[in-house]
């Protein structure tokens, strides 16, 4: 049994049979519902800070990315949907600044497509939200990371961003037949949970000296994300991850300073427009 009185075995098997009585009412292989299912369940685990909802990322551009599970600061980025909670089919648009992380959802992986798919999908999301100012890490170890006073070969466990997105694809099932490519990049997911009983991270096994792995993607490690068996606890393994990569980022403020511009520079547009004298008439 694990830490914390076997905290990660029991979260599994709680998510497992929440998923289970939600799936007894609502056939996830219709439309959306394993997007609904994901967020009522999220609802319950993150705490209140968090905000959770359906939809797409935009920039102050008007780019949009992804349709799928937004966590996002509540206090920063109130939605417009409805105060009443569950109100998850409302798809939103979550301003960049006020994105923690993006998760891809996915009820059944059944073929290298699928998930390559769901891996660009996360990979365009992570891609425009750090298109926002960034919060750098101070303590962002850039010659690598060092152990007993040497530098050592594995991942980065930080990233060098304080306001670094976290993204990751969830499957309610996975085919094992199915390979994790090797993506490597700025933009890769930082967690593939696949099913109850697999998992994917960016790890190196040292042998005697145990796993290390990145709770961020590290793209300057050589390795790309590794797929490993987590027999019946890949739910509370991957959202015990999220929880912590959470804690750690630091969002900054919202800047509307553009915005409001532009829409205080439009009303007056609009009102010089509609005051401005008819031409006269034309008695010819």
């Amino acid at each position: 049994m694990g830490s914390y009185g076997g905290y990660i075995e029991r979260l599994a098997k709680k998510v497992e049979a929440r998923l289970q009585d939600i799936e007894a009412i609502y056939n996830f292989d219709l439309g959306d519902e394993f997007e609904l299912a994901l967020c009522a369940l999220l609802e319950d685990v993150l705490p209140a800070k968090y905000g959770v909802c359906r939809g797409f990322v935009v920039a102050e551009d008007g780019r949009t990315a992804g349709d799928d599970v937004i966590i996002y600061d509540k206090m920063a980025s109130p939605t417009l949907r409805s105060s009443l909670s569950r109100q998850f089919p409302v798809k939103e648009q979550i301003p960049v600044d006020a994105v923690f992380a993006y998760i891809e959802c996915k009820h059944y992986i059944s073929s290298d497509a699928v998930l390559e798919k769901a891996i660009g999908q996360a990979e365009a999301v992570k891609k425009l939200v750090l298109t926002r100012r960034a919060l750098d890490n101070p303590d962002y170890e850039v010659d690598g990371p060092v152990y007993n006073g040497r530098l050592r070969d594995w991942p980065r466990t930080f990233p060098p961003l304080k306001n670094q997105p976290f993204c990751a694809v969830f499957a309610r099932k996975y085919s094992p037949d199915v390979t994790v490519p090797r993506t490597h990049g700025e933009h890769t997911p930082d967690l593939l949970i696949l099913g109850n009983n697999y998992i994917a991270t960016q790890s190196v096994n040292l042998g005697p000296d145990g796993i290390k792995s990145s709770l961020f993607f590290d793209t300057k490690y050589g390795a790309g994300l590794c797929a490993e068996q987590s027999p019946e606890n890949a739910y509370g393994l991957g959202l015990v991850t999220l929880l912590e990569a959470l804690s750690w980022i630091e969002l900054l403020p919202i800047d509307w300073t553009g915005t409001l511009n532009a829409t205080f520079f439009e009303n007056l547009r609009k009102v010089r427009t509609s005051t401005q004298p008819s031409p006269p008439a034309d008695d010819g």
